[in-house]
């Protein structure tokens, strides 16, 4: 008698060959899972999703609101989108993950209390830098993201911690997280300001890049400089176009020097917003922004000057879990960092 040859229904389609962080889902680049201290151990870098969405405000229905509902599912596709590549950038020639060793962590545990989700994310980041894992995070939006990522960062840095957001808009409006609406909590709008009070943060050292246009108020600047940032660490449409004519290559050599100058750690912010409407198919948001090309050459730089003594951590937050081109100009950001921080002198 002839073997049968049907399939039955409970019958598995396709065998996954790689680490899975749950389900079917492959860890960031195929990378070890780690679930415990010890899986950290003997590591560079480590790997954190935190699938937190903010509520959309009514300012930001239709296309744009797209960076807020969904986000939660964002850290999964981007593992699943990193599947296309691999560590080696030809026009380096260098392969990051033959001088990288990467882990996966999983996902951070989403709760409805806001105080938890911040202790939670935070036990996760002070794990992987306590081993000696610098943290690349994937929101999820900003807050829980950033908040107690840069703070655990910042809490073992041993001297002051540097922070480079990217960013199109302020994010610093008044007010702390403990005095939000449960139900609307407003990290979108003012986590850049919150994070200057966190112990070992120095706000001398925030550099903002990017900043422009009309969904910004005219209390911006004030309100950075209410917290110690310096005006002249604030790069807006106007400076970037000025480092063009004089070379922005050379400009972003001199910005991440700087950046690094003094500090111990430096944490680097990714909001996708920051890039040029037609930089960034998936989620145009501001015209006059840097291109894809000037924030990979500055986190390139950042990663250089920083090398693996100061490098903090990379934070990416808001992108939208179906932004496919979008994923794949992340995953570039987040490979190009790593290969200015193994290419560093020191």
């Amino acid at each position: 008698m002839a073997e049968p040859w049907a399939r039955r229904p409970g019958d598995p389609i396709v065998r996954t060959l790689l680490p899975t962080t749950y389900g079917g889902t492959p860890t960031l680049f195929g990378a070890p899972l780690a679930e415990t201290a010890a899986d950290l151990r003997g590591s560079d870098v480590a790997f954190l999703g935190v699938p937190w969405r903010a509520p959309t405000p009514p300012g930001r229905v239709g296309a744009a609101a797209s960076s807020y509902e969904g986000t939660l599912l964002t850290p999964g596709y981007f593992r699943v989108n990193s599947m296309k590549y691999g560590g080696y950038l030809p026009e380096l020639d260098l392969d990051v993950f033959e001088h990288i060793k990467l882990v996966d962590c999983g996902d951070a545990d989403v709760v409805r209390d806001m105080g938890q989700t911040l202790a939670n994310v935070e036990a996760e980041i002070a794990a992987m830098v306590e081993a000696g894992c610098a943290p690349i995070t994937m929101g999820g939006n900003a807050g829980p993201s950033t908040y107690p990522v840069l703070k655990a960062i910042a809490a073992r840095a041993g001297g002051p911690t540097a922070v480079l957001n990217l960013d199109a808009h302020h994010d610093n409006l008044r007010g702390e997280w403990e005095e939000d609406d449960p139900r609307q909590p407003q990290w979108g709008s003012t986590w850049a300001r919150r994070i200057l009070t966190l112990p070992g943060v120095d706000p001398a050292r925030f550099h903002l890049f990017g900043l422009r246009g009309p969904r910004n108020d005219r209390d911006t600047f004030t309100r950075f400089l209410e917290r110690g940032v310096t005006r002249e660490h604030i790069y807006t449409y106007r400076e970037i176009k000025q480092a063009r004519r004089a070379g922005f290559d050379e400009w972003a050599r001199d910005l991440a020097q700087q950046v690094v100058q003094g500090a111990s750690k430096v944490w680097i912010a990714f909001d996708p917003d920051v890039l040029n409407l037609g930089s960034n198919p998936d989620l145009g948001d501001e015209p006059l922004g840097p291109t894809v090309e000037e924030v990979i050459e500055l986190v390139y730089q950042v990663g250089l000057a920083a090398g693996r003594k100061k490098f903090g951590g990379l934070g990416i937050m808001a992108l939208p879990y179906n932004a496919q081109t979008l994923h794949f100009i992340c995953l570039y950001l987040l490979l190009y960092t790593l290969a200015g921080v193994v290419s560093a002198k020191s």
